[in-house]
């Protein structure tokens, strides 16, 4: 009996947690505070620009998956990201990222539509609850949640979203 009643809290709390943790959960862009990469400072949900669909990226530089799509992305930035501001946010710091960026995603140095953000201390996991890298999180012009994609593969499906 009380394997029982093990097994069912424990199928119960299990489809509950799941239940909770799914992208209809991310209504909107959250609260964040990350530091910048490229200039002084820190950059947090407050300052995103208003009136442009934002695209959250959580990658990491030794991430072949990361690679794939950033070089994808990177690629393909005139024709369907140039009117979209990115944020891409990494928990490895500058040295590491920069010479990754450049060379497999050179558009995203130096662009003022994107925004290189270090992780110091590992909030972005809890705040968007990725379950991979990379993952990709597109918001529209109101900050609303329109999409989380995860991998190099369905990180191409979020070109048909982007206005």
């Amino acid at each position: 009996m009380k394997t029982i009643l093990t097994t069912f809290a424990f199928v119960f709390f299990t489809f509950f947690s799941f239940a909770q943790n799914t992208d209809n959960a991310l209504k909107s862009i959250p609260e964040f505070s990350f530091i910048k990469m490229q200039s002084e400072g820190i950059f947090n949900s407050k300052d995103i620009k208003k009136g442009k669909q934002t695209l959250i990226v959580l990658f990491s530089p030794t991430c072949i998956h990361c690679k794939l799509a950033l070089n994808h992305f990177n690629n393909n930035y005139d024709e369907h990201l140039k009117n979209v501001q990115i944020i891409l946010v990494s928990e490895y710091e500058a040295k590491d990222v920069v010479p990754f960026l450049k060379e497999n995603a050179p558009i995203f140095l130096n662009n003022k539509n994107v925004e290189l953000l270090y992780d110091s201390n590992y909030e972005f996991a809890p705040i968007f609850q990725p379950t991979s890298i990379p993952t990709f999180y597109l918001f529209d012009k109101d900050k609303n949640f329109v999409a989380k994609k995860m991998g190099s593969v369905e990180a191409n499906q979020l070109f048909n979203l982007i206005k």
